[in-house]
């Protein structure tokens, strides 16, 4: 039973994939958790340089990704995604390859609310869709509380180790490091943070639903997520 279950979440999450790019988002990394539970982005920053993962040279094979850009010359990032079966959620497996020594990986996460269920995957994260958004951190995780009072809803995220956490505006997403500094005064907030990334070392982030054995920390996902990529 719990295989069959994990091949209908592999099955689902392979159908939003194909959704975004037949949706006119032939680049779009499906990073965009189901009925508006919040959006991840993901750039590298380089000195004082940074871009989005989803406005580079993008190949794709299933879940796995290469990406490649100008930024760092010769090298390349590669990333897997992987669903959960404990709740609705996804692994990435982020790889940097032959980077510049000062890379850093940035990510984003935010947007989280009822009317982004019926947008398609977007690779922005919906300014529109982040008011109310509250978020409290410890260490390298996360929880986004949105909703209405009454069905307050939550989404959980773990990060990779190191990751320097702030709040930002969802309004100034020209570049990575333009959103990393762009400030909290703002009605879309979202959370943003830079961490190190040492050559061919992967960091591993997860976002998902709450789930009855969803009590995951950054220990587990490396395991977990070469548990699930096998199955």
């Amino acid at each position: 039973m719990k295989g069959q279950i994990h091949q209908l979440c592999k099955a689902a999450f392979l159908l939003a994939m194909l959704w975004g790019a037949f949706a006119g988002h032939a680049q779009t990394i499906p990073l965009q958790l189901p009925d508006g539970y919040g959006t991840l982005r993901l750039g590298v920053v380089c000195g004082e340089k940074s871009r989005w993962l989803d406005k580079c040279e993008i190949e794709k094979d299933g879940v796995h990704y290469i990406i490649k850009d100008e930024l760092w010359k010769g090298g390349n990032v590669e990333l897997v995604l992987c669903p959960l079966t404990d709740a609705e959620g996804f692994i990435v497996k982020a790889t940097g390859n032959n980077l510049p020594a000062d890379a850093r990986l940035c990510w984003a996460f935010g947007a989280c609310n009822d009317k982004a269920s019926q947008r398609p995957p977007l690779c922005e994260i919906n300014p529109q869709t982040c008011k109310d958004n509250v978020f409290s951190t410890e260490g390298n995780a996360f929880t986004v509380y949105h909703g209405e009072v009454m069905r307050l809803r939550i989404t959980q995220g773990v990060m990779p180790l190191g990751s320097e956490m702030r709040l930002a505006d969802a309004h100034k997403q020209e570049s990575p490091l333009t959103l990393y500094n762009s400030g909290k005064k703002t009605d879309a907030p979202v959370l943003s943070a830079l961490c190190p990334w040492q050559e061919g070392q992967p960091l591993y982030l997860c976002v998902h639903k709450p789930g009855r054995n969803a009590d995951y920390a950054h220990f587990m996902l490396p395991e977990l997520f070469d548990k699930l990529y096998k199955d």
